[in-house]
C-alpha cells in the first residue's frame, strides 16, 4: 500500500498517526495518509516563514524559470499523474490526463510568464505630486483544497502564490492527498527552494490548526 507523506522544508515526513484511504472505484485500501501533529504544522509554517525571506527577494525571471521547469516536469509525467488522480478521485483516466493534468501544466506556464512582469506603476498628479504603486508579496499563504480536482485546484493556488514571491503551506483533502504530495516532489526536482511549498496531510482539524497559526498571512480555500 502506498503512503501519502507530508512534505515540510523539503523533507518527506511520516507522521506517527495515519488513516487508510480506500479506492472509490473498488473500495479496496489504496493508501495510508499521514495525520500530522500540531507541532509538525508549526514546523511547516516556520519553514515557509523562513523561506519567504529569500524567495520574496528572488528576481521574477528566476521564479518564472522554476515554474516553467515544474510545468515541463508535469507534462513529462502526465500519464503517471493521471493514473494517480483517477485512483483517488474515481474519474475517467481521459478526464484526469487531458483535462486536469494538462490544465495544471498550462496554469504553471501562464504564471511562469507572469512572474517577470509584476511591476508597480507611477502617475504624475501635478507638478509637485507623484503617485507610486508598489506590488509586494504577502508572506505565507495557507491553502486548503477540495477532493474533486486535487491537482488542478492546487495549481490554481500554488502557481500564482509562488510566482508573486509568496510561500505556501497547503493541505489537500484527506481523500486525495497523494497527488498533491507527488506534485510537491516535482517542485523539488525543479529546484524550488526548501520551504517554499509545504504539504500538510490530515483532516479538518489539521486545516483549522493551519489557518489559526500566527505565521499565516493569507488564507485561500475552495469548498
Amino acid at each position: 500500500m502506498r503512503e501519502s507523506l507530508a512534505l515540510i522544508n523539503g523533507e518527506l515526513l511520516k507522521a506517527k498517526n495515519s488513516y487508510v484511504r480506500e479506492n472509490p472505484g473498488t473500495l479496496e485500501p489504496l493508501e495510508k495518509v499521514s495525520l500530522v501533529s500540531k507541532d509538525e504544522i508549526d514546523w511547516a509554517c516556520q519553514s515557509a516563514h523562513r523561506a519567504f525571506d529569500v524567495w520574496s527577494k528572488t528576481p521574477g525571471n528566476i521564479r518564472g524559470n522554476i515554474l516553467f521547469k515544474i510545468a515541463e516536469t508535469i507534462r513529462n509525467r502526465s500519464t503517471y499523474l493521471g493514473s494517480i488522480n483517477s485512483e483517488e478521485t474515481g474519474k475517467p483516466i481521459k478526464e484526469s490526463t487531458l483535462v486536469e493534468i494538462a490544465g495544471v501544466a498550462r496554469t504553471f506556464e501562464y504564471y511562469a510568464g507572469l512572474a517577470s512582469k509584476i511591476h508597480g506603476s507611477s502617475q504624475t498628479l501635478n507638478n509637485d505630486l507623484i503617485s507610486l504603486t508598489i506590488k509586494e508579496p504577502v508572506g505565507v499563504v495557507a491553502q486548503i483544497l477540495p477532493w474533486n480536482f486535487p491537482m488542478l485546484l492546487a495549481s490554481w493556488k500554488i502557481a500564482p502564490a509562488i510566482a508573486c514571491g509568496n510561500t505556501v503551506v497547503l493541505k489537500p483533502a484527506e481523500f486525495t492527498s497523494l497527488t498533491a504530495l507527488f506534485f510537491a516532489e516535482l517542485c523539488q526536482k525543479a529546484k524550488l527552494p526548501k520551504g517554499v511549498v509545504n504539504i500538510i496531510t490530515g483532516d479538518g482539524l489539521t486545516g483549522q490548526h493551519i489557518t489559526n497559526h500566527k505565521l499565516i498571512d493569507k488564507i485561500a480555500f475552495t469548498g
